[in-house]
């Protein structure tokens, strides 16, 4: 039996419509979905190969425990039971601060990060571990700090905008936003609109752009700071804008007064005229911006992203049409952790923050581990990633994780990290699960896709949500639910909801 069924793609933060076709329960076709109202018929070479992600040979299939140097097969209730007794006697032990949580979600899924969280959080422990604690910890930060909420992400209205600047994004090859190359190529073949790229090569997206600044590789905030003080300097700032919204400008102001341009356009091995000219350009048009890993990965990552908050304020670009907005969105990805406020928690040996809503940087777990402080992180469970490939230091983790007392891995093959753990449950892949992903950074619609199974989990994968409430349930962490809750979510969807949150609301444990 053949069948086309609607899904999206898991492998990049776009979510792309895709259409597979399912033949005796195997997915065997792929093509883009061209009734997708976000991706619209778009998908890239990643996206047309999911295949080849969903069927690995070393697919993970039933419950595995560690004895000695070998894994033995062990049956659900078994694993369950067991990890859930040493999860208790640890915490009980040490206090809730040996316990993290590492992974949560990936490009593709976001589901399980709300039950892996809720047990985490359950047990009395915030060290929750994520690629954005340091991916993107300076962006957050910032955002924390100039927005007020560090999951509000102001991204670019590129569709309302005369202006598109990439800055460290080459979307011609990396995307980062829905059909990337497509709105590129708008830009820089409408005589109406430009493209500016500040990239120190000749990218696949410098190369299509009207304007290039090849900046010298780690000045890029010596010459935002160049930038603030010509817009400054000639008067160009937006006064009414920041006269209406913005706070803290006079004092700002004075950090860029005198400030030799010329001088630092030489360093960047930059023209000062084309930095003038672009300076000019942004302070007359509508103009948006697209950072991305190009200066979020590269010296004083932090600081570039405060400069480019003030040149977006200056310019009063920032929630504007065609300028950078805060997008609606379904869910917020995280929660605010301004490090200031006592009940946000630090790392005990390294002494770090959760500066990116809510997650620490990955990177100083194996020192969290191998600490001699009496708290010092015993039991990790860790979904959905793969830190011996992913993170930094891969020997330190390797020594880090040997002295763990619980090192339980959820994944869908047996990885590189899974290879040392005391546990390996086999979770579903994403087109085996309900699923779904709260990327959906848009403006002014919102996009949100549901994605339903379209194949059947090989032996005995269970969705990593439920691993996670299996887990819960043995931990006496879920109350018991009202008989009229079970009876509402027969009926009518949005009285169930109100009656759940009601619920909720009323119940501790919930």
């Amino acid at each position: 039996m053949k069948e086309w069924e609607k899904t999206g793609c898991v492998l990049c933060a776009q979510n792309c419509g895709l259409e597979v076709l399912v033949e005796d329960g195997r997915m065997v076709k792929v093509k883009p979905d061209k009734e997708n109202p976000r991706s619209e018929g778009y998908a890239c070479r990643k996206g047309l190969n999911v295949i080849y992600h969903q069927y690995p040979a070393d697919r993970l299939t039933q419950p595995l425990k560690r004895v000695g140097d070998r894994f033995e097969p062990i049956p659900w209730d078994q694993a369950i039971e067991e990890i859930a007794e040493k999860m208790r006697e640890l915490v009980g032990r040490h206090g809730p601060r040996c316990l993290a949580y590492m992974g949560a979600s990936t490009q593709g899924g976001h589901f399980e990060g709300a039950f892996g969280l809720s047990l985490l959080e359950g047990m009395g422990s915030h060290y929750f571990y994520n690629s954005a604690g340091q991916e993107f910890s300076g962006s957050f930060w910032v955002d924390g700090r100039v927005l007020g909420k560090q999951y509000l992400h102001a991204a670019a209205n590129e569709e309302n905008a005369e202006m598109y600047v990439a800055w460290g994004w080459n979307g011609m090859e990396s995307h980062q936003i829905p059909q990337a190359p497509k709105v590129l190529r708008g830009f820089s073949k409408d005589p109406e609109r430009l493209l500016v790229a500040i990239d120190p090569r000749r990218s696949e997206t410098a190369a299509i752009a009207d304007i290039h600044l090849a900046v010298r590789p780690g000045t890029d905030a010596l010459l935002m700071k160049a930038m603030i003080a010509t817009i400054l300097g000639e008067g160009w700032e937006n006064r009414e804008y920041i006269e209406r919204y913005v706070e803290g400008f006079e004092t700002i102001r004075r950090w860029f007064e005198g400030f030799d341009a010329r001088e630092a356009a030489q360093v960047c091995e930059l023209d000062y005229d084309e930095i003038h000219r672009l300076c000019r350009l942004m302070a007359t048009k509508r103009w948006c911006l697209h950072p991305d890993l190009g200066i979020y990965m590269g010296r004083r990552s932090t600081l570039n992203s405060y400069l480019m908050a003030i040149l977006m304020a200056i310019c009063g670009v920032f929630c504007v049409r065609g300028g950078n907005v805060i997008p609606g969105m379904l869910v917020p990805l995280g929660r605010h952790a301004d490090e200031r406020d006592p009940k946000n928690w630090r790392t005990l040996a390294t002494n770090m923050p959760a500066a990116a809503s809510g997650a620490f940087p990955p990177s100083v777990m194996p020192e969290e581990i191998l600490s001699d402080h009496p708290e010092r992180l015993h039991a990790v469970y860790i979904s959905g990633c793969n830190p011996l490939r992913a993170y930094p230091d891969t020997t330190a983790y390797e020594e880090a994780f040997g002295r763990l007392d619980l090192l339980v891995v959820s994944d869908i093959v047996m990885s590189e990290t899974a290879r040392l753990a005391h546990y390996v449950l086999p979770c579903r892949s994403y087109y085996e699960a309900w699923d779904s992903t709260f990327f959906q950074h848009n403006w002014p619609g919102i996009f949100f896709q549901l994605r339903r199974p379209i194949v059947e989990p090989p032996g005995q994968c269970l969705e990593a949500s439920q691993i996670y409430t299996l887990l819960a349930d043995r931990l006496g962490l879920i109350p018991e639910i009202p008989a009229e809750l079970y009876e509402a979510a027969t009926g009518d969807r949005l009285l169930f909801g109100a009656k759940l949150m009601t619920w909720v609301a009323s119940e501790p444990q919930a």
